[in-house]
């Protein structure tokens, strides 16, 4: 019987066609597209990109609308102020009805202060707004608060014309009661004709002119209101607008010469100048010393004179006063020094020894006292020889020198009315023992 054998070769052919069926039947529902090499990266990157600009621009606006917020509420703010700023112009007179007003450089509570007024003196005013009032101050423009104002009737013509005939006369507003005398003007050497630039004689050495300033607290209504107490104290307030270069001797029949008038500090937070902190105190000491019944003489009561330290004494000599109080404020290139301090002469002054155990006294109860109420440092009283400030005096005196203007804090502290109050209280109280003791 004979055998059928399939051979090796078609056994594999028909494997491979079965195979190649199968495989065809498999894909033919599929179709493909060509997709070019590195699509699929791109693809991808530019979808993260696209994440990240959304996150980097969502993160942006985020930002810049915070930003835009916070200048819209700045210009608003602007704005507002802006309005708040629009004046309606108006010519009228005010009276200040405040104890004390502060006159200011611009229309905010951080400007720099011109002078402080009290209560019942008059301004011309050119502008109002509710906040604050424009006002005629040394022939320009400052600002006050509106709330303590109230409209008044305009000063009458004859006081005007006695004003100006005062400040003709002495220059600073201030009243002349009398010359000072012949012999005065003889203490003075080397005083030419004055000033070149008008070719008026500030102090030519002559009787009128050296002003004798009249004593406060003496009118009528003021005895009515205030029994005097029988003392005088006379009070300067230290520098003026203009300091005066020429040199004078630091005392009597002194060959040794000083400056008549030196510039004073400047207040290097506040940029107050020591002239206008002085009076501002001085008027403040004045009026807390009528209070107590003082008769007081004031040697200046504005920023515009042309006297001395010299002159000043001689005045002081020359009025009825008992002590002579000169108020300064100091000045050093360390700025972080600060405190308070009294000067007054030797127990060897070749001036003016006999007044150095008064002047000491006087002088030691004053910056105790100032001390004691500020809280600032106590250093004590400094006892000079070459102080023309000093040594032309013929009554006790004590020049206080109330802080340093070239300590930041310092220098805000003296500009505040609190911190001013303190400083008077103790000088006034310093004055109630002094008197207290010598009686």
């Amino acid at each position: 019987m004979s055998k059928f054998r399939l051979g090796e070769k078609p056994l594999r052919l028909l494997i491979l066609a079965a195979v190649t069926v199968l495989m065809l039947g498999g894909c033919a529902g599929r179709q493909y597209e060509p997709v070019e090499q590195g699509a699929v990266f791109e693809t991808t990157a530019a979808a993260e990109n696209t994440e990240r600009m959304a996150f980097t621009i969502g993160e942006t606006t985020e930002a810049a609308v915070g930003a835009d917020q916070a200048n819209a509420g700045e210009d608003t703010t602007e704005a507002s102020e802006t309005e708040a700023r629009v004046y309606e112009e108006v010519h009228d007179w005010v009276v200040v009805t405040a104890d004390v007003l502060n006159v200011r450089e611009t229309d905010s509570t951080d400007a720099r202060i011109y002078v402080q007024l009290k209560n019942g003196d008059v301004l011309e005013r050119t502008g109002y707004h509710e906040e604050w009032s424009r006002v005629i101050y040394d022939d320009g423009e400052a600002y006050v608060a509106s709330d303590m104002i109230e409209v008044t009737e305009e000063p009458a013509p004859e006081e005007t014309t006695a004003e100006e005939t005062a400040e003709a006369a002495t220059e600073d507003g201030a009243v002349v009661a009398a010359a000072v005398g012949a012999e005065a003007s003889a203490a003075f050497p080397g005083d030419g004709s004055g000033s070149e630039s008008d070719g008026k004689s500030e102090m030519s050495g002559s009787e009128s002119d050296i002003p004798k300033y009249e004593k406060t607290g003496t009118s009528q209504q003021e005895v009515a209101a205030v029994p005097l107490n029988g003392h005088v104290v006379a009070i300067d307030a230290g520098h003026q607008a203009k300091a005066n270069a020429e040199k004078e001797p630091i005392g009597p029949e002194s060959s040794t010469m000083k400056a008549k008038m030196p510039e004073g500090a400047v207040g290097t937070a506040t940029g107050v100048k020591e002239y206008e902190l002085t009076l501002t105190v001085a008027k403040k000491l004045e009026t807390e010393l009528k209070a107590r019944g003082y008769e007081v003489v004031m040697i200046r009561t504005g920023h515009d004179v042309n006297l001395s330290n010299a002159e000043r004494s001689v005045i002081a000599n020359e009025s009825d006063a008992e002590i002579f109080i000169r108020l300064h404020a100091n000045s050093m290139d360390n700025s972080g020094i600060y405190g308070a301090l009294a000067m007054c002469m030797t127990e060897y002054n070749p001036y003016n020894s006999e007044l150095h155990a008064n002047s000491y006294d006087l002088s030691k109860k004053i910056i105790n006292n100032i001390c004691a109420l500020t809280g600032t440092k106590n250093r004590g009283v400094q006892q000079v020889d070459n102080s023309s400030a000093i040594n032309w005096c013929e009554i006790p005196v004590s020049v206080v020198e109330m802080g340093f203007l070239t300590n930041p804090d310092e220098d805000r502290w003296l500009q505040s009315e609190e911190y001013q109050g303190k400083i008077v209280e103790g000088i006034a109280k310093a004055i109630d023992s002094y008197f207290a003791e010598e009686n």
